[in-house]
């Protein structure tokens, strides 16, 4: 119902206005009888006119409220994506600082297996490219966003 809300008033304004029109040529001026469909052609034209550029104006209407809640509902899921995208950068950022405490650790003690540290360093640099480019697509959805703005 929410889609259609300006039409359905421009529909049931027009219809209203047609009634009142009516009445008020019988009621007013006098007519010898209420016509609903008026005789007089220029009378029936500009009734007609009227009629279609209210449920015109309502069509209208409802066209560009849907076009700006639809870029609204996708800012909003931008916003939201961005901060998961942030959120996400912040948590991988606190597990490669306690990585590399552990990597500390595990360098001063003599037992640990050195193959098994080299396997770390391969690990921690994956993720940290990985974080890289979170950071640049939350970079980029900042300019979208800014861009949106403006």
């Amino acid at each position: 119902m929410k889609r259609t809300m300006f039409t359905t008033a421009g529909v049931v304004l027009a219809l209203v206005f047609w009634f009142f029109d009516a009445a008020v040529h019988y009621f007013i001026y006098g007519e010898p009888e209420f016509e609903f469909i008026p005789g007089d052609f220029n009378e029936l034209w500009m009734r007609l006119v009227i009629v279609i550029l209210v449920v015109l104006f309502g069509v209208f209407a409802d066209y560009f409220t849907n076009k700006i809640m639809f870029k609204q509902k996708q800012l909003e899921m931008a916003q939201i994506y961005g901060a998961l995208i942030h959120t996400s950068r912040d948590i991988l950022d606190n597990l490669l600082l306690q990585m590399q405490l552990f990597k500390n650790e595990a360098s001063k003690s003599q037992d640990f297996d050195r193959e098994i540290i080299k396997y770390y360093d391969n690990s921690i640099a994956q993720l940290s490219d990985l974080v890289a480019t979170l950071s640049k697509v939350e970079r980029a959805l900042k300019e979208v966003g800014s861009l949106d703005e403006a």
